[in-house]
Formats: structure tokens, C-alpha cells, sequence
């Protein structure tokens, strides 16, 4: 038997993982999801055989995992004005003393994405940094893998009240219109997650580190796929750089607004990630499968 254990279970990336793992015609794989709310698990997995979910917080200290071999870690966004890296350093030192109490776990997959490697400067994905850097202090003995992720497709989902409007248009905070900009979708990192944990292949490093993308989208692409999907024009309200601040604000508090305006200029023309991305171990890059157009077209039939 293969145990694996997901943690927490209830993000997107997590959910697309177990679902990757199932697919596979192995009857030996045994799933546990950990939930800190057991109301936010999927009707289809709570009566499939190979999953368990369980109850747990990676915010508490005392947490303890399940018999299992294998673990998916990911860090959840905080909305909160806590510091952003303080408090993913804080949950991940809890599932770090959890894998070192369980002392099964063989290997370890983390969902981190692009600009992990940069400790100030990202705003947001300073929460991968410190998932990084604290995950890396486990035993040599557990093998660590780092799956740095590029811009999610589905982040466009909340554009869909705009788009379905009588009148429909869309904000893109990827300025200018014509900057491409990497994509990658929530099912193909479920997939590359799930290979990964199962892969039997001699560790390359330790931690094994890379970078998953799809193709490069401009917001010009966006639009022309909306309206290719809607049938319609479709108005785009692009985002300038010194207005970034004052859409955020519109939604966050100021404390989390700011994080998100350092992350997205961070990754724009100027920023830190576009003028000096400092390559990741290997420099090895990874592609997933799925174009925008079918992401954007399950998020419009609601089906992703």
C-alpha cells in the first residue's frame, strides 16, 4: 500500500492533485485529506475507497498526521494582516514537526510557485519562500520537491459577475496589454503534483526544484478568447502599473492590497522577476497541457 497524505486538502491545487492521484488504476494508493472544515469535502470523494478525510489545522502546533509514506503540501493564501511570510513560516513549521513526529514520510511534494526563491520583493509568494526554506531543513533522509508554479488560469475566474453582465468587460492587472506573461492551469499542476509524488525515478538533487508553465498569454490574448467564447465584444479595462494600489484596495484591507501590488509588479516588465530572475536550480521547465480557451470555457459553463 502507498499511503499519501494531502495538507490542507481543501485548495484547488489540492483537490486537482487527489483527483490526478485517483485516476491512476492502482488500488494501493491510499489518500488522507486534511481538512480543517470536514463540510468542505467533495461529495464524490467522501464515499470513494481510497480516500480518507480527516480533521486538522495546519495553524495548530500540535498537529499530527496519519501512517503515510507520501505528502502534498501547499500553503494557502492569507487574507489576513498578518505578515505574510511569519505566518506561512509558522504553518509550515507545524506540518515540518508533524512529518518529523510521523517519521514514515519518505518524500515530500510542495506546491510552490515562481519567485520562491526571493526572500523580499514578491509580495505574496514571499509565503512560498518561507514554505521553501522551512521544508528544506527536513532530514536529508526525505526527499523534497519543489513544483514552482507560474500564473494560475483560473485566477480569471473572478472576472465572471463582469463578463456575464449585460454589458461585458473585464479588469487584467497584466499590463501593458501586449506583455505575455506565463500561464499554467490548476489541472495540470494536479497531474505533475501526482507524478511526482509517485515517481520512482532517482532524486536529481534534494531538494529537486523546477518551474511548471503553459504557454504565454498577452491580456490581448485574454480578450480575444472571452469574446471568441461569448460571442461578443468584450470590453478590457487594463490595470496601469501606478493603479495597481487603488484596485486592490477596493477588495483587501491596505496591509494585504500592498502585498498583492509588490507581487504583481513584481513579475511585470520592471519588476524583479522580469529584470533579474534568478534561475532555478537546473533551470529545468516543465509544461502543462491545457490551453486558456478550455480553462476559460469551464469557468464560463461552470464547470472548473
Amino acid at each position: 500500500m502507498t499511503a499519501i497524505t494531502i495538507i490542507p486538502a481543501s485548495c484547488k491545487t489540492s483537490l486537482a492533485t487527489i483527483r490526478a492521484l485517483l485516476s491512476f488504476p492502482d488500488p494501493s494508493i491510499k489518500l488522507t485529506g486534511i481538512y480543517r472544515d470536514l463540510s468542505k469535502v467533495p461529495h464524490d470523494l467522501l464515499s470513494h475507497p481510497q480516500f480518507t478525510p480527516l480533521q486538522g489545522d495546519i495553524d495548530d502546533p500540535s498537529l499530527e498526521l496519519p501512517p503515510t509514506d507520501l505528502l502534498f503540501h501547499t500553503t494557502p493564501n492569507t487574507y489576513t494582516d498578518a505578515d505574510v511570510f511569519d505566518h506561512a513560516k509558522r504553518q509550515t513549521e507545524n506540518v515540518k514537526a508533524a512529518i518529523l513526529k510521523s517519521a514514515t514520510v519518505k518524500k515530500v511534494v510542495l506546491m510552490s510557485t515562481m519567485g520562491a526563491q526571493y526572500s523580499s520583493g514578491t509580495g505574496e509568494l514571499k509565503a512560498n519562500h518561507a514554505a521553501e526554506t522551512t521544508i528544506s531543513t527536513l532530514p536529508l533522509s526525505i526527499q523534497k520537491v519543489y513544483v514552482r508554479c507560474s500564473w494560475f488560469m483560473e485566477n480569471w475566474a473572478s472576472e465572471l459577475p463582469n463578463l456575464l453582465s449585460d454589458k461585458p468587460f473585464f479588469y487584467s492587472t497584466i499590463s501593458p496589454a501586449d506583455f505575455p506573461f506565463p500561464h499554467i492551469a490548476v489541472r495540470d499542476i494536479g497531474k505533475t503534483c501526482a507524478q511526482e509524488l509517485l515517481s520512482t525515478e532517482p532524486p536529481k538533487s534534494n531538494p529537486y526544484i523546477f518551474e511548471l508553465q503553459g504557454r504565454s498569454y498577452s491580456s490581448n490574448d485574454v480578450k480575444k478568447t472571452f469574446e471568441e467564447l461569448l460571442g461578443r465584444e468584450v470590453e478590457m479595462r487594463v490595470v496601469p502599473k501606478e493603479g495597481l494600489l487603488d484596485y486592490y484596495r477596493q477588495a483587501f484591507s491596505e496591509h494585504v492590497a500592498r502585498e498583492y501590488t509588490e507581487m504583481n509588479l513584481s513579475f511585470l516588465e520592471g519588476g524583479i522577476l522580469h529584470l533579474n530572475p534568478e534561475p532555478t536550480p537546473g533551470g529545468e521547465i516543465r509544461r502543462g497541457e491545457t490551453e486558456l480557451k478550455e480553462v476559460l470555457e469551464g469557468l464560463l459553463q461552470g464547470r472548473v
